[in-house]
């Protein structure tokens, strides 16, 4: 009987083709100054996020989308829909920013802060906690089903659950603010719509960080297909030195003239990837320029005694696949705006976005004010006075009860009926005003006026209008 023999696939230079899909789940952790960053800066956003829905500024929790009223609470800022256009700005302002990143240091963002990858960076640190390290689990994945310790991945797999259960409970916790939510399920008054997206982010958190992890960057996430038009010669990748590694030390020359490379082949920096991705065959659009590989390589260098950056970030491919040296620039300044006109455009629209967005943010008022008149006729007689008839609209933007005062400021004029108006908040509301003139009216034709809206005795906004009387007596 004839034994099937394991093989490899090889590419045109007898290197074994990475398995992505596989190799996602048995990921080497490493540590280095790069991934170290990684958490330095992921730690941060990971505490907004949970604590956002809990965390209150102006009476309200410092990001809520209130559905109900349709307004969003933002750092203690309150948008209605009629505000859209500040987070148009708003939103404009951090797309550019992210082109600046990108055209600095290609996917800084998806390798340090994305939530896809500080996830899956979470739920592969638990992996390697329960189930040990990469070989522990690539070993224990070769025995028998029979053979296996199903203690570790059911401990690996609740937590998980744990993990992604918190996170669809943030999620939903912005809509239903962090104490409502928990008042709702300790008591199990959740309704069929809030336990629905409770499991649906569950769910879906559990399969993207636990299983897919870096296949959606891979398959799914549009960004690493349209990068390359924010990019320029001079943004920092992270790329190998094929010079300087080349040819690898596991193959002996035959030639006396060929000298090794410092590459040792020990597959660590592919081990470590967590997209699976040899940076040795050059840039790939895969790469997240996360750093994993330069601190395994750098690990490694250490121990032989060779000078760190065989692997490091620079400006371009460091070296092509036809062993053609592209140089680094190890100054700084060589990645500032000084001949970049793409980053200089990407910075301009960052001012302006973010300039536009501070000017509307100063100019915003807690209140709306619009005032019309009754178009159906010019004048009209109210007990012999001759009248007008105006509508005030009032939105109440403040999380707080107001009232609000009309008065006519003109010696001849007054207002008959009520002029009072109560707005609950967020509440829109209007009040009809009758503007009259004496009997004996001095008015004739047309006459600017103006409608004071007080609030507790203090002017908040002065509307102008016309009020018509006879062209004659």
């Amino acid at each position: 009987m004839s034994q099937l023999i394991p093989t490899t696939e090889l590419d045109e230079h007898d290197r074994p083709i990475v398995d992505a899909t596989q190799h996602n789940q048995a990921v080497r952790l490493v540590k280095g100054p790069y991934q170290l960053l990684r958490r330095l800066s992921s730690g941060p956003l990971i505490l907004l996020f949970l604590l956002a829905p809990w965390l209150t500024l102006n009476q309200a929790p410092i990001l809520w989308m209130d559905l109900d009223r349709h307004v969003l609470h933002l750092f203690g800022l309150t948008f209605w829909p009629d505000d859209l256009l500040m987070l148009t700005w708003l939103a404009m302002g951090s797309a550019f920013a992210l082109f600046i990143a990108a055209n600095i240091a290609g996917r800084i963002w998806c390798g340090f802060t994305c939530p896809q990858t500080v996830w899956s960076m979470m739920f592969t640190w638990v992996e390697e906690k329960t189930e040990g390290s990469r070989n522990k689990r690539l070993k224990e994945k070769q025995k028998s089903i029979h053979q296996r310790n199903w203690l570790r991945p059911i401990i690996k797999h609740a937590a998980w659950l744990m993990m992604a259960f918190i996170t669809g409970f943030t999620f939903v916790a912005y809509f239903e603010t962090g104490s409502g939510l928990f008042q709702q399920v300790i008591t199990a008054s959740a309704n069929h719509e809030v336990i629905f997206w409770l499991a649906f982010f569950t769910l879906l958190t559990y399969i993207n960080a636990g299983w897919l992890r870096e296949q959606v960057c891979l398959h799914m996430c549009p960004y690493a297909r349209f990068q390359s038009v924010m990019v320029d010669k001079k943004t920092l990748k992270v790329s190998y030195d094929v010079d300087r590694g080349e040819p690898r030390k596991h193959k002996q020359s035959t030639s006396q003239h060929n000298k090794n490379g410092d590459c040792v082949d020990c597959q660590l920096c592919v081990q470590v990837c967590p997209v699976g991705i040899d940076i040795r065959q050059g840039l790939q659009y895969a790469c997240i320029d996360c750093g994993a590989c330069i601190d395994a390589c750098d690990n490694i260098m250490s121990n032989l005694n060779l000078p760190k950056g065989l692997i490091r970030f620079s400006d371009e491919s460091i070296h092509n696949q036809d062993n053609k040296h592209l140089p680094q620039t190890k100054n700084i300044k060589h990645w500032l705006p000084k001949n970049r006109p793409r980053l200089w455009g990407y910075l301009l629209a960052l001012v302006i976005s973010v300039s536009l967005f501070a000017i509307q943010i100063l100019t915003k008022s807690d209140y709306e004010f619009h005032l019309s008149r009754d178009r159906g006729q010019l004048y009209f007689y109210n007990e012999l006075n001759v009248s007008n008839a105006f509508t005030v609209s009032i939105q109440n933007k403040t999380s707080q009860i107001s009232a609000f005062d009309a008065h006519v400021n003109h010696p001849d004029l007054f207002i008959s009926g009520g002029n009072t108006l109560h707005l609950i908040p967020g509440q829109k509301a209007s009040m009809t005003l009758t503007v009259s003139c004496k009997v004996d009216c001095p008015i004739r034709g047309k006459q600017p006026i103006e409608i004071i809206i007080k609030q507790d005795e203090k002017i908040k906004a002065t509307l102008h209008s016309l009020f018509f009387a006879p062209a004659t007596p």
